[in-house]
């Protein structure tokens, strides 16, 4: 695997993201002076990069105008190239819009509502049900239900097109073609998944394709085998998992062949609102973690109804995965907002700084006035210190293992997934929890996967590894963690974390008995357990021997695994009630492990706020076009015992980290990299949002900065620790008027940087040499 990108697509390394959004506007009226102007007022804000987004997004719905589509590509790439902005095309590629009942169908209309004469060929599909085109029907590309034999349905009020359906690929590739001659830097193609969760594609082409790649046949058409569909526990159901989301691999791939067959070089953006929860990846087959050399640039959509300022601390985890994958790959990280004004901007472009990632941010109900304004101030800023965000290497010590196979293959009696908080108690909680924990203590951490672990890389500079709850792990990736602790790295394992293998099939033995000192049980021990696993925890009591002065967690909501202790491990926690071991700790070779029986990450993990929509307007379309009101209830609780009790394990593994603060009040956020030979502490006041926990405000909502003296833990001094020789350091931020050189003091072999409070209000970066 390569992890350099190609010269030609070198740009999007410093590429400062927008949108260029299509209307009718552009389609109908838009002479070639009107694309410079939209062009020159992007440039103006500091954008280099337009991705495509807007009416024309559900593409084949438009198949009759997809040659006018064409010649304003044209148009508009030759602008946006004369002020030297990159252009990215960008559209769903599967769906076609077919309402049931009226309510969708005014829903539906509603897309083109201000000029549906022009656009009679969308309203003929619609009316129609179906098209015909290059003599082929729609109808005979569908992905199919195979428990119906019927057409399978998206969340788009869609027929989705299947992707394995060879038609369907001659006639896209054919437009991706056309797209390509207009001159584009870059092709992102939408919504390539099995749109029926759990279920799709039951068509001929997959139905053939499944059994002769796995082995495996489908069930009859007409059935809902739930021996096979949905049993996780069935060898040939994740055979199928596994096949689905090896089906989006090889479209991804066949895009990039495509085009490289032209002669082409072209930026590959890539994307998951949720990559790291089961329902995208088991469920419909669209995952990023086996995309090696499919993207460019690889990022996390945020949900464009979330309050965009409060969901950053589930959203920086998220984030952290996508910035594994792309240090993985040597492309650079990126996260999508859709900010509704420039305050709010203002912070979301702070945390992707903060997290090491470049920004786009858009609003489809703003005017280009106004949201070229509301990007201007942080994309001239960055623009003009653009050594500040130079390929930002990380410092990070502690290494965060995000268990795709686990996500894919797992699941247990804890709570059920919930895609739209995010939320997967099985697998995702247990790893996002620690990622939550460790930002909000500002200890450098960086996420990364399965391949990582079985590479060995970043061994080299990783001093602790946690694995949470990581249930399917190859025999490679044990044998890789029991290297790492021998050489003297420490661990962190929690739970279940090993008895499956990486095919998701139940280990014989526990694998990680030597290297932490205790057998974990594999057999049903009563009814209120399942595979070694007490349901409901017992409290966790402290031992005469834990020195992580937490002295009880109560956390019945989550389970525990039933160990038996070895004579050399030293129990740290019980389980009240003599039930066993809650926390204990071992020496393996010249490191060390900590294991946590439960889910700590779980019970601590803070997933998407629950939205409330209150109705003014007659449906969906009106409700975005602020004719209704969306809220959400903010809430960042987590149990402070476990989380106490998480932040200590690590610091007692691995102190003396690479940054450290001081006087600095949870929820100023920092994020610290190197950009050459500059050391850049990036920090973004968050405090505010915490402050809402327990409140419901609306979205967007009004956003507060308070100071680090007027908190608790804040001092009017921050001092920012970092275990590098630095003479001087700069702090900047578009909020001030120049730069101001801060106090710098050694303290053995680190450096001590004074920040008087007053210089953070929502983001400030610092450059220390």
């Amino acid at each position: 695997m390569s992890n350099r990108l190609p010269k030609q697509v070198e740009w999007v390394r410093d590429a400062r993201w927008a949108s260029w959004w299509l209307s009718d506007e552009e389609l109908f009226n838009f002479k070639q002076r009107d694309f410079e102007k939209k062009a020159r007022q992007l440039r103006a804000s500091g954008v280099n990069a337009v991705i495509t987004f807007g009416a024309f997004h559900f593409r084949w719905n438009f198949v009759d105008e997809w040659p006018e589509m064409l010649c304003m590509l044209r148009r508009l790439c030759a602008a946006c190239h004369r002020h030297a902005i990159k252009v990215v095309e960008h559209h769903s590629a599967l769906g076609v819009f077919h309402p049931v009942g009226e309510k969708e169908r005014q829903n539906i209309l509603a897309y083109i509502k201000k000029n549906p004469e022009k656009h009679s060929g969308f309203l003929k599909i619609l009316n129609d049900g179906d098209k015909e085109y290059k003599g082929l029907k729609f109808s005979s590309m569908r992905q199919i239900d195979p428990r119906t034999s019927q057409f399978a349905r998206s969340g788009y009020l869609a027929y989705p097109f299947c992707h394995n359906n060879p038609d369907w690929q001659r006639l896209y590739f054919a437009h991706l073609k056309a797209i390509y001659a207009c001159g584009v830097d870059g092709i992102m193609t939408d919504d390539v998944q099995f749109w029926l969760k759990d279920y799709a594609c039951g068509c001929i082409h997959c139905r053939d394709k499944f059994k002769q790649d796995t082995g495996y046949e489908m069930p009859p058409s007409g059935i809902d085998d739930k021996n096979f569909y949905g049993n996780i526990d069935n060898p040939a159901n994740r055979a199928w998992v596994l096949w689905r989301i090896r089906c989006h691999q090889e479209h991804q791939k066949r895009v990039f062949d495509h085009f490289r067959s032209l002669g082409l070089e072209l930026a590959r953006p890539i994307y998951c609102s949720c990559n790291t929860n089961s329902y995208g990846s088991r469920g419909m087959g669209l995952a990023l973690d086996n995309l090696d050399g499919c993207y460019s640039t690889i990022f996390t959509e945020v949900n464009s109804t979330e309050p965009q300022a409060h969901c950053w601390l589930r959203i920086g985890a998220e984030s952290s995965q996508r910035s594994a994958l792309a240090r993985r790959n040597g492309a650079p990280p990126m996260c999508l907002f859709y900010p509704h004004n420039a305050e709010e901007n203002l912070f979301c472009w702070a945390m992707t700084k903060t997290w090491g990632q470049n920004y786009w941010g858009t609003n489809w109900g703003m005017k280009l006035k106004k949201e070229a304004a509301m990007l201007a101030r942080p994309f001239n800023f960055e623009k003009k210190h653009s050594r500040l965000n130079a390929r930002p290497e990380s410092v990070a010590e502690v290494g965060v293992l995000f268990s795709a196979r686990t996500v894919w293959l797992h699941g247990d009696q804890d709570a059920k997934p919930d895609y739209i908080r995010m939320s997967d108690p099985a697998s995702t909680d247990c790893w996002a929890g620690w990622c939550e924990v460790l930002a909000l203590a500002n200890i450098p951490f960086d996420t990364f996967g399965d391949n990582d672990l079985e590479e060995r890389r970043y061994f080299d500079r990783f001093r602790l590894i946690i694995v949470p709850n990581a249930v399917c792990l190859s025999d490679k990736a044990v044998t890789a963690l029991k290297a790492f602790a021998r050489q003297g790295g420490k661990l962190i394992i929690t739970h279940q974390s090993g008895l499956k293998d990486e095919t998701g099939a139940w280990r014989k033995k526990y694998p990680f008995s030597d290297l932490v000192g205790a057998d974990a049980s594999g057999k049903a021990l009563a009814q209120t357990e399942y595979r070694g696993i007490r349901q409901k925890s017992p409290p966790w009591i402290t031992t005469k021997q834990n020195q992580l002065a937490v002295a009880k967690c109560d956390c019945p909501q989550a389970p525990v695994a039933v160990f038996s202790l070895r004579k050399n491990a030293k129990e740290l926690m019980t389980l009240a009630g003599g039930k066993g071991p809650a926390l204990f700790r071992h020496r393996y070779g010249k490191g060390s492990v900590i294991v946590f029986a439960g889910k700590p990450g779980r019970i601590v993990c803070i997933n998407r706020h629950k939205r409330i929509e209150k109705r003014t307007g007659k449906n969906d379309t009106d409700l975005d076009r602020g004719l209704g009101r969306r809220f959400a209830e903010i809430d960042f609780t987590m149990n402070s015992r476990v989380k106490r009790l998480m932040q200590a394990a690590v610091k007692s593994l691995a102190p003396d980290a690479p940054f450290e603060t001081e006087g600095v009040p949870e929820g100023f956020i920092a994020g610290v990299w190197t950009c050459g030979a500059h050391t850049v502490i990036h920090i973004t006041n968050a405090a505010g949002t915490l402050l809402d926990s327990g409140k419901t405000v609306p979205i967007p909502a009004p956003l507060r900065f308070p100071r680090a003296d007027t908190l608790p833990g804040g001092s009017r001094t921050m001092l920012l620790k970092i275990r590098r020789d630095c003479r001087q350091a700069i702090l900047r931020s578009p909020e001030l008027i120049g730069a101001k050189k801060l106090v710098v003091r050694k303290s053995g072999a680190a450096t001590v940087i004074e920040v008087p409070a007053g210089l953070v209000r929502c983001y400030s970066v610092i450059e220390a040499d």
